[in-house]
């Protein structure tokens, strides 16, 4: 396993070493954690994508910010040597004007890393993972809920499916057995190792079944459904879920896969 790809942290998880043209808003991501800042963010970027209320404007950001988190474990899938601090002091949050619609990047204010040890690599992987939700995510995650004004458990929903999605992925292009085995230990860490109170829950969000249907465009496939709605269907004159929603009837969605192959 090689060395920290800047690249894709960009392409993949939008974390970024510069600033975009067009900003709109940006600060530290550490001030997230003042209500007021975080209102703030969600009251500029939710009208940017049509959404009335700051729920569907806090679920979507929840979305982006899920970056940083998949970014944490794609250096421990890839790399044995350091990693990167992703700390909330050490990132700023950049929201701008895409070609089409509002985009956020987290850029890295210093590109400082965390040592990794030659060895017991699983103990260091668990308290990695467990400070960085407990003091990174988990504070951002609760300040989120209360300015949007809706319960916590949707929003780590985001990041979980997004986690999720990714560690699919991951396994569908792994080029040998043994990298595939590294992934799901890396991942098992995170979903059963890391203890619910890192997340301030009674249970480890990530620790969870996967339910999977098939896709409407390549029925030899499957797609993973999500773990919570995203809200998409408030978005301005839609009013219809996605097709992995988990709201979605059953019957709603063969009528979906009807259309699609139709």
């Amino acid at each position: 396993m090689g060395a920290i790809d800047f690249q894709q942290l960009e392409e993949s998880f939008f974390l970024t070493l510069y600033e975009p043209e067009n900003i709109v808003l940006t600060m530290q991501a550490s001030e997230l954690l003042n209500i007021e800042n975080m209102v703030r963010l969600i009251d500029t970027y939710a009208p940017l994508i049509t959404a009335s209320e700051r729920s569907t404007g806090a679920a979507f950001f929840c979305t982006w910010f899920a970056g940083v988190c998949s970014a944490l474990q794609q250096m421990l899938y890839h790399s044995d040597g350091p990693i990167l601090d992703l700390s909330l002091s050490n990132l700023s949050v950049q929201l701008y004007a895409g070609t089409h619609y509002p985009l956020f990047s987290f850029k890295i204010i210093e590109t400082r890393y965390i040592d990794t040890p030659d060895t017991d690599r699983h103990t260091w992987c668990k308290a990695l993972l467990s400070s960085f939700y407990k003091e990174q995510v988990t504070p951002l995650m609760l300040i989120l809920s209360q300015a949007a004004q809706m319960r916590v458990i949707p929003l780590w929903g985001q990041l979980v499916y997004a986690l999720y999605d990714q560690r699919e992925n991951e396994l569908a292009t792994a080029s040998d057995n043994a990298y595939k085995e590294n992934i799901i230990s890396q991942f098992n860490i995170l979903s059963h190792d890391v203890d619910a109170s890192a997340f301030g829950l009674r249970k480890n969000p990530f620790d969870i079944k996967l339910k999977f249907i098939d896709d409407p465009v390549n029925p030899d496939q499957k797609l993973l459904v999500k773990t919570a709605c995203c809200l998409a269907y408030r978005l301005g004159a839609r009013s219809d879920y996605c097709y992995t929603c988990p709201r979605l009837k059953e019957k709603d969605r063969e009528s979906m896969r009807v259309s699609c192959g139709s």
